[in-house]
This record gives C-alpha cells, structure tokens and sequence, in this order.
C-alpha cells in the first residue's frame, strides 16, 4: 500500500531537509499524501516512520500519545536517542537492530513492546516491514501496532473458531472457567508470553529460565484454569479478563524485543 501509491510533496517539508542522504542510501522515506491522511487519521493502531539512519520520520498522534512524547514535539529528522520518551532512551539499540533486520533481509518482523507511555503503563504488539521507493529502494521501516488487549481478543476469536471444529470432531465443550486463578508472579509471566504467541523456547529464553522449568509452569497452569491444551489455556485466560492484565513484574523493565513468528 505505502510503496505502490503516488509520492506526495514530503521532499519540499522543512522535515525532508533535515534528513539529508548518507553513503548514497535515500533518506526522507517516499510516502505517498493519501497513506500520510490514512496515519494521521487513524485512532488504533500505533503508526510510525523510521528512516535507514535510526531517525524517526513520521509518528502519528496515537504513536505519541503512546510512547509519551510531549506534545507539539517534532519527531522528524531525531536519532532515537535524541526523543524524549522512555521507551527510546531504554530500548533504542533495540529498535536499531530490528529496523535493520527490516532493511538488510527485507522482511516483516513482529515486535513486542512494554514501556510506561502517556497514561501508566502498555504493552502491545507491532509489526514492522520495509519500506521502498519508486526505485525499488528500502528507504525506510514502517511500524503499526495494536495494544496486547486488540491482539489478544484477535487470537481469541480464532482460537474459538478453531476449537469449535475441534469440539465438533471430539464431542467436548469449549473449556471456560467462573473466576481467575491465583498464579505466582511466574505463572503470570509464562501466561502472557503463550498469549503473546511466543514458544516454550523463546520464554525461556526471555525469563531466563530452562525450557523443562517453562513447561513445567505450563502443565502448572492447565491445572488451575482446568484445561488441557495451550489452545485451550488462552481462550480460558482470555475469558476471565487476563488480556487486559499484564504481570507486575513486567513493570519493572522495559522490553522491546523480536516475537517468534
């Protein structure tokens, strides 16, 4: 959609000349008016701009307000270091080396992000992918992002279509439970990585922990919620209100990392 439409006037901005070309690599991302009105205009999802330099282009107001950028603050043109936001002055080498995974393997990445932004803390799910020009160029990285609650009620909804062919073939019921268990602080942290989409081996490596330690949790977790596959785990957290909770000890860091596809 960004890289196929008509390129607007950014190269006149003020923003554009700020951004001047480095080792022949185009600078000022070619983003076509429509696609800059869609961002503007779009109060969900979090949008953002990178260049190939580790400067933001372009952030929408949803994108600001997330991240907790002062008001009327212009992104345009500043190194990541340079933003005054938590989730850049913690986690900028990390963004770096995502938005160059975009650049140099060309692909699309999803990104989970936890950070204090402009009302407490979020977490929500992003996914990245390059950006060409009108010569085929990657010129920059785009990001768009929904808080982990979308994302959740999203696998949720096909997790239910999934397990009511399953229960079809099987004769079984959806599994559900009345009440949220009482989990231990790690139980929490496995839960929301499994919802997060992440596998036994990518848990344990983010908790630190052996992947026997990770499953041991989550045959753990079966029991309490009284379920019997992983499938059948996040559809009972999710019905019990667990997407909209994210594990205490999760605030005490902030993360953006690379999620397993």
């Amino acid at each position: 959609m960004a890289g196929k439409s008509k390129p607007c006037e950014l190269s006149h901005t003020d923003c554009d000349k700020k951004m001047t070309c480095i080792d022949n690599v185009p600078s000022a991302p070619e983003l076509s008016s429509d696609f800059m009105h869609f961002m503007e205009h779009d109060r969900v999802q979090a949008w953002g701009v990178h260049d190939c330099h580790a400067r933001a282009f372009y952030l929408n107001e949803h994108s600001s307000w997330l991240f907790g950028i002062p008001h009327r603050y212009k992104v345009c043109g500043k190194r990541f270091t340079d933003i005054p936001a938590p989730i850049f002055s913690r986690c900028s080498d990390q963004i770096v080396e995502q938005n160059n995974i975009c650049i140099k393997d060309k692909k699309e990445i999803t990104v989970l992000n936890v950070h204090p932004g402009g009302n407490g803390w979020f977490a929500y799910i992003s996914k990245k992918k390059p950006h060409y020009n009108r010569l085929n160029q990657v010129d920059g990285v785009i990001s768009h992002g929904y808080s982990v609650t979308q994302s959740w009620m999203k696998a949720a909804m096909n997790i239910r279509c999934l397990m009511k062919l399953d229960c079809r073939a099987s004769g079984q019921s959806s599994f559900r439970v009345g009440a949220m268990p009482k989990l231990s602080p790690r139980e929490s942290e496995v839960l929301f990585f499994l919802i997060c989409n992440q596998q036994i081996k990518q848990i344990a490596g983010i908790l630190s922990l052996s992947e026997n330690t990770i499953r041991s949790h989550i045959e753990h977790l079966k029991k309490k919620f009284e379920v019997h596959s992983i499938a059948q785990l996040i559809e009972a957290a999710i019905s019990v209100g667990c997407h909209d909770f994210l594990p205490p000890t999760l605030r005490l860091k902030q993360l953006s990392m690379i999620m397993a596809n």
